[in-house]
């Protein structure tokens, strides 16, 4: 190898270090989710849910720059940050078709350097069910994909593994979480936020709490109840419950890390009625 090809080495791989932290982990700027197509709500969820994948993946330091920008507005490079990776992402309606392109952008100020990766999704939904596991893939493959170009033999090492204390925090239970027959996931964010998506397109603003000095989780239904957050009642029945159902919840006692074992308050059906009643139900973190 000549020297200059050893000096474009050295630089490329000390570069890659700037975005590492003492820890080992990835700085990086979110700048949230830009969309023309989407109204705010929808554009806002859709951001929370990025903002909370990125914040449960262990290697990645995340910043919330959410604020730093305008609603639907892509951001100037110059409102980027200098020194961390900075991501956003934009959302778009495929012309002349029912499919969504959602482009995800990491720009690396130091390099010089503007990634993007886009992805065809069949609908807007399909986005949503988009696992943190496939960001994680996506946004590593971009940086991988740009290092190797630019060291031409360099491979990036491997992320290293972080071991994590489980407390009963909402911090601690922030991350996705399944294990009802018509829920496709849960979302808890950080601060106590999250939202619930079920099977059937519907998705449910939530809060979390921990009570009883962490022993209990009580997670409720924020916002006005719909029928579609009844599945298992019949639908005119549903539509009719819906508008007077008190808010659903749920509260369980944390059985180790990863699993939430309780009951849920919601409506089931009784013969031709509707009563209000706790059904027992499992969360399992999804890892």
């Amino acid at each position: 190898m000549n020297k200059i090809k050893k000096r474009i080495l050295f630089v490329t791989f000390i570069t890659f270090l700037t975005f590492l932290s003492a820890e080992g982990t990835w700085s990086i700027d979110f700048y949230g989710v830009s969309s023309t197509d989407l109204d705010k709500n929808m554009a806002d969820m859709t951001s929370d849910l990025y903002y909370t994948q990125l914040c449960e993946i262990k290697d990645f330091s995340v910043t919330d720059k959410r604020g730093m920008i305008s609603d639907n507005t892509v951001p100037e490079k110059s409102e980027l940050s200098d020194i961390n990776l900075s991501f956003y992402t934009v959302i778009e309606k495929k012309e002349n078709s029912s499919k969504w392109l959602a482009t995800l952008h990491i720009v690396n100020k130091i390099t010089n350097s503007h990634l993007t990766s886009t992805k065809e999704f069949d609908s807007y939904y399909k986005i949503l069910m988009e696992g943190k596991k496939e960001l994680q893939d996506s946004f590593i493959s971009l940086i991988q994909k740009n290092e190797k170009s630019s060291s031409d033999e360099q491979d990036i090492p491997p992320l290293p593994a972080q071991n994590e204390t489980f407390k009963a925090s909402t911090e601690s239970l922030a991350g996705t979480w399944t294990g009802e027959q018509n829920i496709e996931k849960i979302l808890i964010m950080r601060g106590g936020r999250g939202f619930v998506i079920f099977k059937n397109g519907a998705s449910m603003n939530i809060s979390v709490k921990i009570e009883d000095s962490g022993s209990t989780v009580i997670v409720s239904q924020t916002g006005k109840s719909n029928a579609s957050f009844f599945p298992d009642l019949p639908r005119q029945m549903a539509l009719e419950a819906a508008l007077n159902a008190d808010p659903i919840k749920w509260e369980f006692k944390i059985s180790g890390d990863n699993t939430l074992i309780g009951v849920k308050n919601t409506l089931y059906a009784d013969g031709d009625t509707v009563q209000s009643g706790n059904i027992d139900v499992e969360w399992n973190r999804k890892l």
